[in-house]
């Protein structure tokens, strides 16, 4: 009796075995399709943000050099200014 249920019991044990070692290939093959929605879903994101963040940079630079040309205008005004006085040197 013991013999058959030791081999019933290791009968039970390879099929248990086999079951687990699917259920894990399937958990492990879920788990990269996660993975890469994940990596879609980010890079997606890092797109428009990228979009986002040169569109600042390009409005940064036309204001950088709206400010640059509207100084240069202030200055020349004042030179003018400054030599009708007789102050420039």
């Amino acid at each position: 009796m013991d013999q058959e249920l030791n081999q019933y019991l290791e009968s039970m044990e390879g099929r248990i075995d086999g079951r687990l070692e699917k259920m894990e290939e399937r958990l492990t093959e879920k788990m990269r399709d996660m993975q890469t929605e994940l990596l879609r879903g980010f890079a997606a994101f890092s797109e428009g943000q990228n979009i986002r963040l040169r569109k600042v940079e390009v409005d940064q630079s036309n204001l950088d050099a709206a400010l640059s040309g509207r100084v240069n205008v202030l200055e020349k005004r004042l030179l003018e200014i400054e030599l009708r006085l007789g102050l420039a040197l």
